[in-house]
């Protein structure tokens, strides 16, 4: 008999969250503390099956449905991708864990319906993210994209005050603003192209005004979501104003998961427009964010605020 493949792992570790997601919806939120500590080690255990089988298969695109690039939906599993879902699987599991007891230090009518919705919203951004860290073709990184800011800005506002209503309002303004520029590059690719498999693109793209003006499009989008200086102002008001699982969730996870798709596009749609110039560009961004970043969090008075910046 042989051995699951890396598809099956991939798809079990998209699927498997949203059967919690709905799982969590339907039972209790006494219930819901048991599976915070089953749905952690469920899904470890899935990421290193997926491990073990990519070291003896290696990289793999798998296909979905059966259905070949350009007309289906590929997921490319590799090493990057393993190790950005092992992150996720170790960070989004010690904050399950660690939310039974940051919402029962309080346990009102109001935190109740805080639990009953923060759960089934931290495994929907599972989903996305698993799935957004596995897409192999532009689109179906736009669709996992506003999956994940959706679930995001609903866990923001999980903390019920005036300050978190704000900040996921504007974070979710300017996720949408980040989604449309994204998208309106994903058009002109698809319109100049004819596909949208990362692969395909990378290897009939042509230096034109054109695929410039796309590249620049997707690449600010996603720049936005990251919250690369000075794109950054969303980030500290919406990390700070969210509850303590979110914030580690939102710090570690979402904001690392554009990043992450900006070197997928970088090295395998754009390669041979990627000049150096515009990597030293973003490098002096960096440099700026981190300075900045270091300014400011001198002055917070409030320690959340503080590690946010």
């Amino acid at each position: 008999m042989n051995a699951p493949g890396p598809g099956l792992w991939a798809v079990l570790l998209v699927a498997t969250p949203l059967l919690l997601a709905l799982a969590a919806h339907v039972i209790g939120h006494r219930m819901q503390a048991i599976l915070s500590w089953i749905a952690p080690l469920a899904m470890i255990v899935l990421v290193v099956g997926l491990i073990q089988s990519l070291s003896n298969q290696g990289a793999t695109v798998y296909q979905i449905g059966g259905w070949e690039a350009p007309l289906g939906i590929a997921w490319r599993i590799d090493g990057l991708a393993a190790a950005m879902l092992a992150m996720t699987a170790v960070i989004v599991g010690a904050s399950c864990v660690y939310a039974p007891g940051y919402f029962a230090g309080s346990l009102t009518k109001s935190n109740v319906r805080k639990i009953d919705v923060f759960w089934p919203l931290t495994y929907l951004l599972w989903a996305a993210l698993n799935a957004l860290l596995l897409s192999a073709d532009v689109f179906n990184i736009y669709v996992t994209l506003e999956l994940m800011t959706l679930a995001s800005v609903g866990l923001i506002v999980l903390a019920g005050s005036a300050d978190s209503l704000a900040a996921a309002i504007r974070y979710l303004l300017l996720g949408l603003l980040a989604s449309l520029l994204y998208l309106l590059g994903v058009a002109l690719l698809y319109a100049n192209y004819g596909v949208l498999d990362i692969a395909i693109l990378g290897s009939q793209l042509e230096g034109n005004g054109l695929t410039w003006v796309a590249a620049t499009l997707m690449l600010v989008g996603l720049m936005i979501k990251t919250a690369l200086f000075p794109m950054h102002f969303w980030l500290p008001p919406a990390h700070a104003g969210a509850p303590a699982p979110v914030s580690a969730l939102l710090s570690a996870l979402v904001v690392k998961a554009s990043f992450y798709l900006t070197l997928r596009l970088w090295f395998g749609v754009f390669p041979e427009i990627a000049q150096p110039l515009a990597a030293q560009f973003l490098g002096l961004l960096g440099t700026c964010a981190i300075l900045w970043g270091a300014v400011q969090a001198l002055r917070a008075e409030r320690l959340k605020v503080l590690v946010a910046y």
